[in-house]
Order: C-alpha cells, then structure tokens, then sequence
C-alpha cells in the first residue's frame, strides 16, 4: 500500500508540474486601472498609458522603440533616406503582412495617416506637409520642417500601420483573442516578421483590483499596480514625464492670462510637492530644462484685469471653477487644497471632482473642467513632445493655449539644431509657465512590480515602453514572496 500511495504522489506530482507548465506557457501582467477607468484599443484615439501599452502590442509601424534606450529603431521601414535639408523621408518597406496576410503598403500607412489627421490626434502628423506612394512598397514624406525626432514619432501607435475600416486587422506581434471587463487577452501573431518570447499574453485590467496574492505565488509576472509585501521587486525609475496641473477653460474669466496668473500665484506648489511625496520636484514642464514660471505684475492688479475684461462686477458674476483630479489620495488632497484656496481668495464656487482621467483628456476639446491634473510620459526624447501639445493649431491642445508669439518660436526652433534649438525651445517654454496656464509638480517617475526571479525581457527607460515580444518566462519555478525582511532596491 505504501509503494502505491508513493507511485500515485510522483503520478499526481508530474501532473502537477504539467498543468504548471501549461498555465506557464502565458505570461500575466497587471495593469493600474481605476473604477471608471476604460481600455481604449482604438490607435486613432487612445491616450492613456495602459490603452497605448496594449497597442504598442498590436500594432507596429515604420519604427519601434528600444525598449533598454528608448530609441526608436527600425520596424518596418527596411531603408530610410533623408533629403540634404531634412525635408523629404523617403522609407522603404520589407515585407509584412497583417494579421488575416493582407501585404501592407505605403498605401496602407498613406490611408491610415490621412484618416488620423481628421481625429483627436491629427496634430500629432502637424509637421508633415504632404504624403505619396511611388510604389507598394515606398513611401515618401515630406516635412514642412526639419524634424531629427521624427523617427521618434513613427513609434506611436496611431501613426502604425492600421486600417480605419477593419479593427480585427492587426499589424504588431499580437492579436486580440478576446476582452471583458476584467481581462484582455493576446496572442503571437502568426503573421508577424519574427518570434516572440511568449505566444499568449494575459492583461489584468480588473479595476482597481488586489493582485497581491496572484504576484507573490507567481501568477502574475508583472504588474503596474500596487501589490503588498514586494518592494523586493519594485523597480521605481525616472521617466521622461512631468506631473503638473493645467488651465484647459476654452474661453471666459479661467481662459484669460491675468485671471491664470492670479491663480497660479495662490497654488501652494511647495506644499503639494510635499503631499504628493514628490521623489523629483520641478519647476519646469520639460524634465531638467531649470525654467521656473515668473508672475509679473501684482495679485490685485492680475485679478482686477481679469474681472474688467470680463465685465465681473460682483462676486456672484463668477462662474463656478471645476478642478478635476484622477483618483488617488495626494491628487484628491491637492485638489481640496487648491479648492479652498481659489475659493476663499475669490470668495465664489470652487468645485472638485475625482474622475477617470479619461473624462478630461480622450478628446481635449470637450473637456468640460477648468482646472485638472495630469501626469504626461512624453511619446519621444524631445522637449517637442510637451510643447508642441500646447501650439494653438495643436488637435490635442489640452490647455487651449493660444500665443502666437509661442507658436513662432516653436516654428524657429525647428530650423535650428544644437544649442540654438534648445535656447528656443526654452524660451517658449517660459512663455507657456509664465502665462500661467500649466503649474509643474514634479518630474514623473515609473513604478513596475517585476518578477525578475520569473521574468527575462523587461528593463526600465525613459519612456515606459515594454515591448510584450521581447518578454519571455524563465525555466525556474516560482518561489512565492514570504512578507516581511524584504527590502527596497
């Protein structure tokens, strides 16, 4: 009897060990989604972290980004060359398929593009001027500008090769098998130009889900989200990024300079910086370029010019100010404080609503607050990619900023190179900070739960980017987390 019992436990061990390996054969992430938040896997929209996470995924373009440098580097673009001034790119395409094997084209990025320059993110292609197909697999851009980031751009998931009439097509390494409300889930495409390191791939997008459990046993290889007892495995790295509030009112008393300089000046910024436990404050929208806003004029005199060029003669002629937060207790906390101040300094209704981030930054032309938070990962290495969202012409301006003086120096900054571009590049930043209209927190940081005992494949940058086919599983089992002695890297 002993010598079957020991036969059926090695029997039940090796099943055991099979169906760990079969459930292995997928890799497992958990993404950081809020009650409300949405999944967007719509390339021509999408501006959210996890929505662009996911399409990086399933869609590629002409260039893709090191995920160790943050780089961009060529996906499908099999030759580039670039005129003498910097004006015409002409790409030459190697052979790829989507995923049901239809061939794609210059045409399909030409069709893709001008279908993007009509949405939410056509000012993302602002500095293209025009756009041919000589052949199937050529594809000739030309640019009103010099652009040396351009490349950078081509790794953006709306600007892949896509199909505005077919969402089932796709064009990166992955397909969507399938989606609910708690988990989106990727398979290899079959037609891709190349292995992955994973054929399935598993995200998590439970709202505000607990994936504490699922990460120490080993389920979860990756997650975006808090989780307990890891600090072992939290990789907290600087990111190209800024957190800062910002003045979006299209028009009216909270749209004008002098009334957004008035309100600047009664942010305890210092403060909020500490709420918010701050790791890099800053100043500055751009990381690291050292402008810092200047308020000139008086508090009085700022207020007294807003309230004459908007005919308010009394207190109860001030519109009521909505400030928006996404979720999160310093985002609420700083809210509620900026909340009393404006309101006992303007004594009139100051609203507060923490909303889905989604609800003021999906389409900044219908936001419908005056004041809202935001944390900005840039798309690219250039100061560009923060300024240029501010351009009066900009389709993702999320201030509806509009200073012609601005939008000029941006202009001549991209017929420069070296230290004059960025001298340009600063000075506009500082009319941007100095109006008033974006007050900077703090540079961003990236915070990933990693099994890096399980994972191969995953390395932090700059920008955030986690290419999905580069991940892969490690042959070691999982040795669960013990809470307790583990310590902060």
């Amino acid at each position: 009897m002993k010598k079957l019992c020991a036969v059926l436990t090695v029997l039940l061990m090796g099943l055991s060990v099979l169906c760990a390996r079969a459930q292995s054969e997928s890799i497992t992430i958990a993404a950081d989604i809020g009650k409300g938040d949405v999944i967007t896997l719509n390339p021509y929209t999408a501006t959210d972290s996890a929505s662009v996470l996911i399409l990086q995924n399933l869609y590629e373009g002409l260039y893709e980004y090191d995920s160790a440098t943050s780089r961009p580097v060529p996906a499908m673009a099999q030759e580039t060359r670039i005129s003498g001034d910097g004006l015409v790119w002409t790409f030459t395409l190697g052979k790829n398929y989507f995923s049901d094997g239809q061939l794609i084209t210059s045409k399909t990025f030409a069709d893709s593009w001008r279908y993007l320059q009509n949405g939410p993110l056509g000012s993302t292609l602002s500095l293209v001027k025009s756009i041919e197909t000589p052949s199937d697999d050529t594809l000739v851009v030309t640019l009103k500008h010099a652009a040396s980031y351009f490349p950078s751009l081509l790794c953006q998931p709306c600007l892949a090769a896509a199909d505005p009439e077919n969402s089932g097509r796709f064009s990166g390494a992955y397909t969507l098998t399938s989606r609910n409300d708690d988990e989106i889930i990727l398979s290899y495409n079959t037609r891709y130009r190349e292995k992955v390191g994973c054929n399935t791939i598993r995200v998590l997008i439970t709202p505000d889900g607990d994936f504490s459990s699922g990460f120490a046993n080993g389920s979860i290889q990756w997650s975006m989200a808090f989780v307990d007892n890891a600090a072992d495995y939290l990789d907290i790295s600087p990111a190209y990024g800024t957190t800062f509030f910002y003045f979006s009112s299209p028009s009216g008393l909270f749209a004008g300079s002098s009334m957004r300089r008035a309100l600047a000046r009664l942010v305890p910024t210092d403060y909020i910086r500490q709420i918010r436990s701050a790791v890099m404050p800053s100043t500055s929208l751009v990381p690291e370029s050292g402008a810092k806003p200047v308020y000139r004029g008086t508090l009085s005199s700022d207020i007294a010019t807003a309230f004459a060029d908007n005919s308010i003669l009394s207190g109860s002629d001030i519109p009521v100010l909505k400030i928006a937060v996404h979720r999160g207790d310093s985002s609420v906390l700083s809210g509620e404080l900026i909340q009393e101040t404006w309101a006992s300094a303007l004594r009139s209704t100051v609203t507060l609503d923490t909303v889905p981030i989604t609800v003021y930054t999906s389409d900044p032309s219908s936001n419908p607050y005056d004041f809202c938070l935001l944390t900005w990962i840039a798309d690219y290495l250039d100061p560009q990619a923060f300024l240029s969202m501010f351009r009066s012409d900009s389709s993702y301006n999320l201030a509806r900023f509009s200073d012609k003086q601005y939008d000029s120096i941006l202009d001549q900054a991209e017929q420069c190179t070296g230290t004059e571009r960025q001298a340009l590049l600063l000075q506009a930043e500082q009319i941007l900070l100095d109006s008033g209209t974006v007050i900077p927190v703090s540079t961003a940081v990236s915070a990933n739960f990693v099994r890096t005992d399980l994972l191969n494949g995953w390395s932090s940058n700059l920008l955030d980017v986690h290419p999905f086919k580069k991940l892969s599983l490690k042959s070691a089992s999982p040795a669960p987390i013990q809470a307790g002695d583990l310590k902060l890297r």
